[in-house]
């Protein structure tokens, strides 16, 4: 349980067989590429970057036309949902049988005949949307019973049709009325416009129109022959043509749905050929030679000269040794037991340890696993994880991602469950059940054993610290840094707690001595990095006064009491009006139904979340920042994450 020992490896290939080389790698999966493209010095040694092979830009097209064929294939593909879906779960494959399942499959006619079929449909949905527009313009002219192409071929007079403001209507009437051998009509009117007719002699022709202008009328052409009702008509009954031969393309293209699944493992398979080529980036070359570098797990370093040896026939030079403890370019993979495995997120939500630092996943989540437990702390919230969690591990297939998340729910219910034991909580106390510590009266008590829990765990942490000095043979740091924190708060809680209760007075005087001598400590060591005497005064000072930070730590634990408290006095206020509601006859039984339902789903989504977050603070901020810094960078897998498949 802990970061996974590191080779680095340095190989020389010729550049003819980078292909199968990677090809290899890529089975093999667990080789982290340095980018020496970054490295100057190697380049003014004269060594070149690898050129992308052009097969990349091919690759890409093909992707393209895969995806295309996948988002168009998946409006008509009839998936299982629900409970049958997370049961069938994504298909899984090895690399192997990936890549031998999608260089079976033939895609490219399959696509030239999609791709065909689509653009036939869209291009009568185009026509379809072009004749809807013209129904929408002629709808608003349907009173208008004159046909449409008689409108031009008035010789005396002349009509505008067009639009105005509907404020301006009181308006244009009036300025209108002046005139004597004009008709003005409005046809129609929407939220903002009025669609008029004003039919005019030429002799006032000019006037109409300087009178319209100077109103906003905006002109608009109508086109047909017909009337617009008839017009209309034969639009729809055009229309509806177009809809039956688009419903055929649409039956034929449904016909080929049945091709997705074969679509997706091509994607997947198409995205890993593309991560191989481009991989190349990271390379360097001489003329006819590939300088490859980068670093495998040590354990896995003899398969990796294997692997190698088989790809490139004996025609290589490598070298491979065991990666610096202090190196930063160090790649970080975790392993760890199925139960720490999935508390692995928080860490890497924080930050992946440095390569010389120690694997925090194994300690935190003990305490993760209290403190989640004791701030969600019911029988019956407990149960419902538990069992929730249980259901689809057992039955549905899922991702390793998917299952790690299930896992890490599954055991938060264990603690979930014993701690409402402890606070006899069941649903809020929908059921009496007997308590070691009742929560509504002996709150005081829960709070001094969440403030032992945080002393602990800071203690711990403290201990971490010292465990990884020692370990680097830095004896002195973990008494200065470590030992005489110890001794400044453990005689500081000793001095301090007659507060609370009675203790000999001796025990009293001892802690103070204790206090007091780890207190000069933190004072005389603090500060002896820096130089000066004056440097090393003030910075021992100033690391004394990290006591207060300590204090305002012990008090962060009292969420632990806070968060229990709460969740259990909203479940039971929850639990009160579903109760009163129940007195009200058959209508209040309902309704408590509802609320408690409701009432119960709500409080324990809001409590878990409240824990989770919580939780993590306690971790991040007291615990890590006792020992941990982080920053490590994270090993990438020679593969991309497949998203129609699950990719072992």
């Amino acid at each position: 349980m802990a970061i996974v020992k590191m080779s680095n490896f340095s190989l020389f290939a010729f550049d003819s067989e980078r292909e199968n080389l990677l090809h290899e790698l890529q089975k093999f999966k667990y080789v982290h590429f340095l980018d020496l493209d970054e490295d100057e010095s190697l380049k003014d040694e004269g060594l070149q970057s690898v050129e992308v092979p052009e097969s990349v830009v091919a690759i890409e097209e093909e992707i393209i036309k895969v995806k295309y064929c996948i988002d168009l294939l998946s409006k008509y593909y009839t998936k299982d949902s629900g409970i049958k879906a997370m049961k069938k779960g994504k298909e899984n494959l090895s690399f192997v049988e990936l890549e031998s399942r999608a260089s079976k499959i033939d895609y490219h006619g399959f696509y030239n005949k999609l791709k065909e079929l689509d653009t036939k449909k869209e291009t009568l949905n185009q026509e379809v949307t072009k004749l809807n527009t013209s129904i929408d313009e002629l709808s608003h002219w349907i009173k208008l019973d004159t046909p449409i192409k008689d409108l031009s071929l008035f010789e005396q007079s002349h009509i505008f049709l067009g639009t105005i403001p509907k404020k301006l209507k009181l308006k244009v009437q009036s300025e209108l009325a002046v005139t004597e051998l004009t008709y003005f009509e409005i046809i129609s009117e929407d939220k903002d416009n009025l669609y008029v007719a004003v039919l005019t002699y030429r002799s006032e022709e000019e006037t109409v129109k300087d009178i319209l202008r100077n109103n906003s009328f905006s002109v608009l052409k109508l086109i047909g022959e017909d009337t617009p009702e008839r017009e209309i008509a034969q639009l729809n009954d055009r229309i509806k043509e177009l809809e039956g031969e688009i419903s055929e393309y649409e039956k034929e293209i449904i016909g080929l749905s049945d091709n997705l699944p074969d679509l997706e493992i091509v994607y997947d398979y198409l995205i890993n050929e593309k991560l191989r080529i481009i991989s190349s980036e990271n390379f360097l070359m001489t003329e006819s030679v590939n300088i490859i570098r980068g670093y495998v797990p040590t354990d896995m370093a003899g398969e990796f000269t294997e692997t190698v040896k088989a790809a490139l026939d004996n025609v290589y030079y490598l070298e491979i040794k065991e990666a610096d403890n202090d190196d930063p370019n160090v790649p970080i993979l975790l392993k760890n037991s199925k139960f720490a495995q999935s508390f692995e997120s928080l860490t890497s939500m924080y930050a992946l340890p440095k390569y010389n630092e120690v694997d925090p996943t194994p300690f935190l989540a003990p305490f993760y696993l209290i403190f989640f437990g004791m701030m969600l702390a019911d029988i019956g919230y407990g149960l419902a994880l538990l069992i929730g969690t249980t259901v689809a591990l057992k039955l549905f297939n899922l991702s390793e991602n998917q299952k790690n998340f299930m896992r890490f729910f599954n055991y938060l219910s264990y603690p979930t469950i014993v701690w409402g034991l402890i606070y006899g909580s069941f649903l809020g106390g929908i059921i009496p059940l007997p308590a070691l510590i009742d929560p509504s009266t002996e709150y005081f008590n829960i709070l001094i054993i969440s403030i032992i829990f945080g002393i602990f765990h800071l203690y711990f942490g403290l201990g971490l610290k010292a465990y990884l000095s020692i370990k680097e043979g830095k004896y002195l740091d973990a008494l200065f840094d470590v030992g005489f924190w110890y001794m400044a708060l453990t005689g500081g809680i000793g001095y301090l707690l007659p507060m609370l209760m009675e203790i000999p007075t001796i025990i009293k005087n001892v802690s103070l001595v204790i206090m007091l001598i780890g207190m000069i400590g933190i004072v005389a060591t603090g500060g002896r990095t820096s130089e000066s005497i004056a440097g090393k005064a003030v910075g021992g000072l100033y690391s004394l006064y990290g006591i207060s930070g300590y204090v305002g730590d012990f008090v962060s634990y009292s969420r632990l009491m806070a968060l229990g408290l709460s969740g259990g006095f909203i479940g039971g206020a929850i639990n009160m009006i579903a109760g009163m509601l129940f007195e009200s006859g058959i209508f209040g039984i309902l309704g408590g139904v509802i609320v408690f339902i409701g009432g119960q789903f709500f409080n324990i989504f809001l409590s878990a979340l409240g824990a989770y977050v919580h939780a993590i603070r306690l971790i991040f901020v007291e615990f890590f920042g006792k020992f941990y810094e982080g920053g490590g960078k994270p090993f990438n897998l020679f593969r991309s994450e497949a998203k129609y498949i699950n990719l072992k």
